[in-house]
């Protein structure tokens, strides 16, 4: 099974079957293809507007992104988790553009979702083997 194949198949029995029921490898596998899906679907917004408040999920994906060498991909996601140290969701509910001028007024978020644009569709992968 490829590295693809690999990240599909424990995103894919993590939600049919819970991510407690995935070994240690598999949820960092989740967790990396869980960034990749909804990068895809909408940007490093899409993926930051849908995990917040969850700051510790999204350090997990960072954590999971070094060890299966996506090291830059993780930098970066890091950096961009940073803006939001101290996040709670807002009451009243409000924008996302709202929340991105709180917490992002230099617009950096769309200089970091460039620099993961940038990294090609392996997201900067080393090539090194799943262990």
């Amino acid at each position: 099974m490829d590295f693809d194949d690999r990240l599909t198949d424990a995103f894919d029995r993590g939600l049919r079957e819970g991510l407690d029921s995935l070994s240690a490898v598999d949820r960092e596998l989740f967790h990396v293809q869980d960034f990749i899906i909804e990068f895809e679907m909408g940007g490093l917004s899409g993926y930051l507007y849908n995990r917040l408040p969850d700051l510790d999920r999204i350090g997990h994906a960072v954590t999971a992104m070094k060890r299966l060498g996506f090291g830059r991909l993780a930098d970066l996601l890091a950096q961009a988790a940073g803006l939001f140290n101290g996040y709670r969701d807002p009451a009243p509910r409000t924008t996302w553009d709202e929340v991105r001028k709180t917490y992002d007024p230099a617009g950096r978020i769309d200089a970091i979702d460039s620099a993961v644009d940038a990294l090609g569709g392996d997201y900067g992968h080393d090539g090194s083997a799943i262990t």
